[in-house]
């Protein structure tokens, strides 16, 4: 008879199951186009591999931490309205032959949108990204078929989360940076874009 496994050596099972997904979604138009992980992918893989072993995700509470109204002057005159909502999601992994047995990942999720999903938005990236963290999956091109990549200190991807998760936490500068490229949100933002507002909290010793 096969012994059964605890919670953390299924999370294991998981996270080698799932060793990376590929960043198939393009976000934006043109020069502000960028790859991102869809969340349809993460939970697909995510569940196959869970009730393969064992195991079921759900997420058993949420907060919203912030919630405001960014207002972005147009070049020619008006403005744009985008609703900011921040949520702190705690997503709870059980192992279903042991249902006492469980942990608990907290993740942050930022929406923008000019209506109503800002939350929607928010706890969806919250959830996909509990998820990566959680079972340790990857995203992108596997690493090991570009290692001569590592040799570069800061990639792209990098500046964007590292830009992106400051802006989470302030809102004056978040509001500053949108209205400084006249942009509505952070995924109209371009590479070049995201490079400058790096440098520019870099140099304040803030990331």
């Amino acid at each position: 008879m096969e012994e059964k496994k605890n919670l953390y050596e299924k999370i294991q099972l998981v996270s080698n199951e799932i060793k990376n997904i590929e960043k198939n979604m393009t976000v934006g138009k043109g020069n502000y186009a960028y790859k991102a992980v869809q969340d349809i992918d993460v939970t697909l893989e995510v569940k196959e591999a869970e009730t393969k072993y064992g195991l079921v995700s759900i997420p058993i509470k949420q907060d919203l931490i912030k919630s405001e109204i960014i207002r972005v002057v147009k070049e020619g005159g008006g403005e744009s309205i985008n609703y900011m909502d921040i949520v702190k999601m705690t997503l709870r992994i059980i192992n279903l032959e042991n249902t006492t047995e469980y942990i608990d990942v907290e993740s942050f999720g930022r929406g923008l949108d000019p209506g109503d999903k800002g939350f929607g938005k928010a706890s969806t990236y919250a959830r996909k990204y509990a998820l990566l963290n959680a079972y340790k999956i990857a995203t992108g091109e596997d690493p090991d078929d570009n290692k001569s990549k590592t040799q570069v200190p800061v990639t792209v991807d990098e500046i964007k989360n590292a830009v992106e998760g400051y802006m989470m936490t302030d809102s004056n500068f978040t509001k500053n940076i949108l209205s400084y490229f006249n942009v509505g949100c952070a995924e109209d933002m371009t590479s070049e874009q995201f490079k400058m507002a790096y440098n520019n909290l870099k140099k304040k010793g803030k990331i």
